[in-house]
């Protein structure tokens, strides 16, 4: 098998990221499989950008169009879960806040609806890679509206989970210690992201042959994309070991799980 460039950044996405895949199953094993937690998405996104690479290194031995097409749209949806990913972990920040005030000033429904708004992106993104229109007769990609819709929603998305998170700075002090990583991880993982919607958005309303889904710079994708993609998976993958497992809310008092069960083992032991 003779590797282009695209080989070799495949085979760099394959040794980084399927080791982020276990690593995500074992936090999602103790922080539980919950998909409003957003752990789950950390594994979701790694499966994807491994799924991409063997599909983009097979496309070399057999370049059918069935497996193109595969390639194209596995490396075309990171931001999806990249974004639910985030806005799991800002909804634990919020509940946190919200189980300290008697009249909460951020609804936690609005997640649900952030939610609905990223799957109808990433539909949105998927006919866009897949429609007939986007495909021109020399076999370059031209974004059709769908697409440009799609992105439009993502970066709708990503400015009101930079709102929450502002609105939420003036009652860090409700976060106890042991959950203050939150407060860290939350911004880092925000400048990630604001790179990857901005390549995104530069790749579809710009489209020329530095940013563009499928011709333009290996290096803006790596740096721009992939990277950044990477950097919020290890964080988050680092906050989920860190933190302790998902909490329980009983009369606005917040009560962690861990230590409960800590407890619980500690008066049984002094029983007997």
């Amino acid at each position: 098998m003779v590797l282009k460039t695209h080989g070799d950044v495949s085979i760099a996405e394959l040794i980084v990221f399927i080791p982020c895949v276990f690593l995500g199953i074992a936090v999602c094993l103790r922080q539980g499989f919950k998909r409003t937690a957003g752990w789950i998405f950390v594994v979701i996104l790694s499966v994807i950008r491994v799924a991409g690479a063997v599909c983009q290194l097979l496309t070399y031995n057999n370049p059918t169009e069935g497996l193109i097409k595969a390639t194209l749209i596995l490396d075309s949806i990171g931001l999806a879960p990249l974004l639910l990913t985030v806005l799991g972990v800002l909804s634990r920040l919020i509940e946190w806040i919200n189980a300290s005030m008697q009249n909460p000033k951020i609804n936690t429904k609005v997640f649900r609806i952030i939610q609905l708004v990223i799957g109808v992106s990433l539909i949105l993104g998927i006919l866009g890679v897949t429609a007939p229109s986007s495909q021109a007769a020399n076999g370059t990609f031209t974004p059709p509206t769908i697409s440009k819709v799609g992105i439009i929603l993502n970066i709708l998305v990503f400015i009101v989970l930079t709102t929450i998170f502002i609105l939420s700075l003036p009652h860090g002090s409700a976060l106890p210690h042991s959950e203050r990583p939150l407060r860290i991880y939350i911004p880092l993982a925000l400048v990630a992201t604001f790179v990857r919607v901005l390549y995104a958005m530069l790749c579809i309303f710009v489209h020329n042959s530095t940013f563009s889904l499928f011709n333009g710079s290996i290096a803006a994708n790596v740096l721009m994309a992939i990277v950044e993609e990477f950097f919020v998976v290890i964080i988050t993958i680092a906050l989920g070991f860190k933190l302790g497992r998902t909490c329980v809310e009983v009369e606005n008092v917040v009560v962690d799980v861990n230590q409960k069960d800590a407890d619980n083992t500690r008066e049984l032991s002094q029983m007997m």
